[in-house]
């Protein structure tokens, strides 16, 4: 499964993601590239102001889920995880990356 920059907007991710895990058949991957919560105290403090108001402009987008927490979560073993700033302002564009399996 490939989920790019969607989880942000799921009502439920930890459900989603459970319910991807469910459907993979062992040994699947999980691919991911996802906008999350910053690791620095500032940046995750403007995530947190920013984030009702960016919610609602952006079609449900939350700037301040923890992506590697939720996907540890929903059962599945990360098996490997970049994460870095894309370009852009900081509280929109701290990046988690990788792949996790069943």
């Amino acid at each position: 499964i490939v989920t790019t920059w969607t989880l942000c907007t799921i009502p439920d991710p930890i459900k989603a993601l459970s319910e991807m895990r469910r459907v993979l058949k062992p040994g699947g991957m999980l691919l991911f590239a996802e906008h999350g919560l910053a690791p620095e105290a500032g940046v995750r403090a403007w995530q947190e102001r920013l984030n009702p108001l960016w919610r609602k402009f952006t079609g449900g987008c939350n700037l301040n889920r923890k992506l590697d927490e939720l996907i540890r979560l929903a059962g599945f073993t990360i098996a490997h995880l970049e994460t870095a700033y894309a370009k852009g302002l900081r509280p929109m564009s701290y990046i988690y990356s990788g792949r996790a399996r069943v």
